[in-house]
């Protein structure tokens, strides 16, 4: 499931992120949806602030990498927009990790999102 730098699907990215293969149509910069759009790009994990090592050039990861707020549309309206059924299977919208091909879906996606980021990848987040 995680990407490896010999694996020719897989492209690292790391601050600045000036090695981004179509930067000039990004004039947002790299944002989570950016990253969403394209599954075969991925972050280093050493790269960001994490709770296991001590690396005095790391980052705090950006608050602009991570999923928008109110990005689930799972809630309770949308549901009822959709009828009982809700979304049909393997169209439900998922959140995937940064640093590996791992997804997310339902309405606590986000929070298991940022758990697995914590534990797996041992990056901090700012509110963590």
């Amino acid at each position: 499931m995680d990407p490896t730098p010999n694996d020719p699907d897989s492209f690292f990215l790391s601050p600045p992120f000036n090695n981004i293969p179509q930067v000039k149509q990004l004039p947002q910069g790299l944002t989570f949806k950016v990253l969403a759009e394209n599954p075969e790009w991925f972050l280093v994990p050493r790269d960001y602030i994490r709770f296991d090592v001590n690396d005095p050039h790391a980052i705090l990861y950006p608050p602009e990498l991570e999923p928008p707020r109110g990005w689930c549309p799972a809630k309770k309206k949308d549901l009822q927009q959709r009828g009982s059924d809700g979304w049909p299977e393997g169209e439900e919208p998922r959140l995937r990790c940064t640093f590996c091909r791992r997804t997310y879906a339902g309405v606590n996606a986000k929070s298991m999102w940022r758990r697995h980021v914590y534990e797996k990848h041992k990056v901090a987040m700012e509110n963590r």
